[in-house]
């Protein structure tokens, strides 16, 4: 690029900026997923953070960690805003006195309380699934992120977003089925209300843990916000098993329009995802069972593995490096044991769980 173009481009960038320009998940756009770090400077993360989300969930780089607890989710009826932002529909849940707030618990919290702020909604169209993570590469149709701020540490999403320990990420996949579950047709019927960008609609009550699939498995790792600024300081849980809808119902999803309703144009919310990115060697985490026998059904090739209890070999050193990383951001005392062992992983069953979905 020469350096005429490039100072045109810095213009340009300044010029949308001042505009308060409308960042896109389009990756062929100006403001796409590659502009996101060059659009504002509390963006840089989104172009060289190395803890950056979503990701691929590989079966092989599991490891089992038996002292993570379940997750659990307040059963609570909520009162929320449903809007479409232009770039995705998100459920604001509220937190004033009227309703309690929805708080998650356990998982791999350390204890910590995390406030439900929203719900975060990534679609694809036609051929193009739209879930932000993959899962052994296959993508699905839509992803359910339920995102929380640490209600013990900090006062507000937006500072927590920026704050160690500051955030925590439910992923909820979802898949095509003959029918759709409950609390996500609820969500669906109202997409009719927000066909438009600023569009809004009251939702007088939603449960949010009905949107969880019934299984207590899950996956767990460290990564980011999925759209600008990218921020580091989420703690993602991937929940083990889908939740489903219908076609038919999936195809309203599709509808959700970027322009606002006094200027009409025909350009889809969906596909809303960012790609996925490296893993950096990063711990993933998880309570499924890897040393249960492999069963007849499970019959797919098993990867050659490093890991040995308390020690590492051959190919090994990017994971010591990411065990040192993780005791390094997380443990409250200087001489605090890591909470798990790395364990010799002869077979793993959690390939089959993963296959499940």
């Amino acid at each position: 690029m020469s350096p005429a173009s490039f100072g045109l481009l810095l213009y340009l960038i300044a010029t949308c900026l001042a505009d308060d320009y409308q960042w896109t998940y389009d990756e062929e756009a100006f403001g796409g997923p590659s502009f996101w770090g060059l659009l504002n400077k509390d963006w840089v993360m989104c172009k060289s953070g190395r803890l950056q989300s979503p990701i691929d969930i590989r079966p092989e780089y599991l490891l089992f960690d038996p002292n993570i607890k379940p997750v659990h989710l307040d059963r609570i009826n909520a009162m929320a805003e449903f809007v479409n932002t232009g770039q995705m529909p998100r459920v604001r849940i509220g937190n004033n006195h009227k309703k309690p707030a929805v708080n998650m618990t356990g998982g791999p919290f350390n204890g910590y309380r995390y406030r439900l702020q929203r719900i975060d909604i990534h679609m694809g169209k036609g051929d193009v699934n739209g879930s932000e993570h993959t899962i052994n590469g296959k993508r699905f149709p839509m992803e359910l992120q339920l995102l929380a701020y640490n209600s013990d540490l900090y006062t507000n999403f937006s500072s927590a977003s920026k704050s160690p320990h500051g955030i925590a990420g439910i992923s909820i996949l979802v898949d095509i089925g003959s029918e759709t579950t409950e609390e996500l047709l609820k969500l669906t019927i109202a997409t009719s209300s927000i066909m438009y960008r600023k569009q809004r609609q009251i939702l007088t009550e939603i449960e949010p843990w009905k949107l969880l699939p019934y299984t207590r498995d899950y996956v767990t790792y460290e990564g980011s916000m999925t759209s600008p600024g990218c921020e580091e300081t989420v703690l993602w849980i991937i929940i083990n098993q889908p939740i489903h809808i219908a076609k038919e119902h999936y195809f309203e999803w599709e509808k959700l329009l970027k322009s606002p309703v006094n200027q009409p144009q025909d350009e889809t919310l969906a596909p809303n995802f960012r790609q996925t990115h490296p893993f950096h060697a990063r711990l993933l985490r998880t309570n499924i069972n890897h040393k249960r026998k492999q069963t007849a059904e499970c019959k797919m090739p098993l990867p050659k593995m490093f890991y040995k209890t308390r020690g590492i070999t051959e190919d090994g050193e990017e994971i010591r490096k990411a065990v040192n990383h993780h005791k390094r951001r997380h443990a409250r005392h200087h001489n605090e044991e890591l909470p798990f062992d790395v364990h010799s992983l002869d077979s793993l069953d959690s390939v089959q769980e993963l296959s499940k979905f």
